[in-house]
């Protein structure tokens, strides 16, 4: 038996109702998004490619340290990055740092001073003030952040040795 005429002999069965709902769904459908500019024909053809992306920590290149200035500024990016030092400060080219609590620290190290214009800007003063800030200056803004004194050192190493690494 076909649907909608009977067999010789048998009663016949009507179509079901939801096959002329289905294609006035479909119908509706269709115009809808033609009269919206899309495409549903083209969408349900193409045959979608993958974007490549780059990847999403691309290897870092070693730094090439500010002479006489003791530390590790590989060490010391890698500090910068991990305590989360750009949530409060913007420093250029380094991905991510891009606050404004703090001062902007691209070429910190090129100013005659530090904190507020209170500190002489020495590699040994800014390890200092990293490393704990109300001690120098009570009342500042910059809280202690718990890093030992070679961490510190480390990341006076890594503000240091940028003018002599410019961002690609």
């Amino acid at each position: 038996m076909t649907r909608g005429r009977a067999a010789p002999g048998e009663r016949a069965r009507p179509a079901p109702p939801h096959s002329k709902d289905c294609l006035a769904t479909l119908a509706a459908l269709l115009a809808a998004s033609m009269l919206a500019g899309c495409s549903v024909l083209a969408q349900v053809q193409a045959t979608p490619v993958p974007t490549p992306r780059p990847p999403s920590a691309a290897p870092r290149l070693a730094l090439t340290p500010a002479p006489n200035v003791p530390g590790d500024p590989n060490h010391g990016r890698e500090l910068f990055l991990a305590r989360g030092c750009g949530g409060c400060h913007t420093l250029y080219g380094v991905e991510g740092a891009t606050g404004v609590a703090g001062p902007n620290l691209t070429n910190v190290t090129l100013r005659p001073t530090i904190a507020g214009n209170t500190i002489p800007n020495t590699p040994e003063n800014l390890a200092r003030w990293i490393m704990d800030p109300p001690s120098l200056k009570p009342g500042t803004a910059m809280p202690s952040l718990g890093l030992s004194q070679q961490e510190a050192q480390d990341v006076a190493a890594f503000l240091s040795s940028l003018p002599y690494n410019p961002p690609p």
